[in-house]
């Protein structure tokens, strides 16, 4: 209806309105905010969520970087820097080598390199053959049992000239061997590696002309030099009063028998509780001591006693041989998937450093020969 506006049913009601608050009947328009106290009430609330979110991504920045900003306090060996294994795997730089044949390369060596092989920080198969699916160092020995030795001479000596930058710990392997990277770094992070040392699963030592209580490693389950041993052995092992020239004779005997030679210390691998980290056959063997006998060829000649029992291997173990490229696969399942609901996680804790001047080597404990 023209000239007529619609009115409150009771204006009384409502402020603004009533004999007060119209003219003639009239609605009078509400009163709005002006334009600077809208400005300011925007200003306001800006800058609010600005000042909430800088402190949320201040937040997020903080306990993003927190665990890498930390680091080990002197009196205390709790991991502060990531987990203990990424800490290890920086601190502790481990070269592996593998020996190995054309023969083997599909059906161990890339089994290996699936596997335990890529935790190493490098890794190399030293063979007679180059091979488009590994890493592979061309050796001039040739490709015998015989000629272990040699092969062996060659690859640490090649390594030495090429890579010894490139770590600070270098393990040969077998490619039926199959080696824990981070309970191999563990053991190791006490030493330092210019201490001339070599660690693996002692044997008595045998042959004219050594003492009783000298030892070697088994080739078997792998031994790691440090970077100070693979230097000596690398500048000394043609000497012909210290290391044997000719290239054939057991490997990790002749290993041995120049180490000793050469001045490198032959270590002991076990735990604080005397047990197994490396052991140069697989699992079972140690667990099960009904298996073999006392005349048993592993009791004989090894140089620390050893026993089968189920609490006779390391909670930590380094490194077993004879393991065929299917159980690689197996041990690694039950190693870095498998989970058992309800365990309780173990502290993870560094051990103390060794200085050299305090290194103690125990003497021989097995009796039975």
């Amino acid at each position: 209806m023209a000239g007529e506006y619609i009115t409150l049913e009771n204006p009384l009601t409502y402020p603004g309105y009533g004999s007060n608050g119209s003219e003639n009947g009239k609605h009078r328009p509400a009163q709005r905010f002006s334009n600077s106290y809208l400005i300011l009430l925007i200003f306001l609330v800006g800058s609010l969520l600005i000042i909430l979110y800088a402190y949320w991504d201040v937040m997020m920045i903080t306990a993003v970087s927190m665990p890498l900003a930390k680091r080990l306090d002197s009196n205390d060996t709790r991991l502060m820097d990531g987990t203990l294994a990424e800490k290890l795997y920086r601190e502790v730089r481990i070269l592996c080598w593998v020996l190995t044949t054309p023969k083997y390369h599909k059906t161990r060596a890339v089994h290996v390199m699936r596997t335990w092989g890529k935790r190493c920080n490098k890794i190399y198969f030293m063979t007679s053959e180059r091979d488009d699916e590994l890493p592979t160092v061309v050796l001039t020995k040739p490709d015998t049992y015989e000629f272990l030795w040699g092969k062996t001479k060659e690859a640490f000596t090649y390594i030495h000239d090429q890579m010894r930058d490139e770590a600070d710990w270098f393990i040969k392997a077998d490619d039926d061997t199959y080696v824990f990277l981070e309970n191999l770094r563990y053991m190791l992070y006490p030493y330092s590696p210019e201490i001339p040392i070599y660690f693996g699963f002692n044997y008595k030592m045998i042959g004219n002309g050594h003492h009783k209580n000298e030892s070697y490693m088994s080739g078997g389950s792998g031994y790691v030099l440090s970077r100070e041993a693979l230097r000596i052995f690398a500048e000394g092992h043609n000497d012909t009063t210290k290391c044997r020239q000719e290239d054939d004779r057991s490997e990790d005997l002749e290993m041995g028998k120049c180490l000793v030679n050469l001045g490198v210390k032959a270590g002991d691998s076990r735990d604080e509780q005397l047990r197994n980290r490396f052991y140069p056959i697989a699992p079972f063997g140690a667990l099960l001591s009904g298996n073999v006998g006392m005349d048993f060829w592993l009791y004989k000649y090894a140089y620390y006693n050893a026993r089968s029992c189920m609490d006779c291997l390391s909670e930590y173990p380094v490194a077993f041989h004879y393991v065929n490229s299917k159980q690689l696969y197996v041990y690694d399942y039950f190693n870095y998937q498998f989970q058992l609901a309800g365990r309780q996680q173990v502290p993870e804790r560094l051990p103390k450093k060794i200085r050299e001047e305090d290194l103690v080597i125990p003497e021989s404990d097995n009796t039975i020969s």
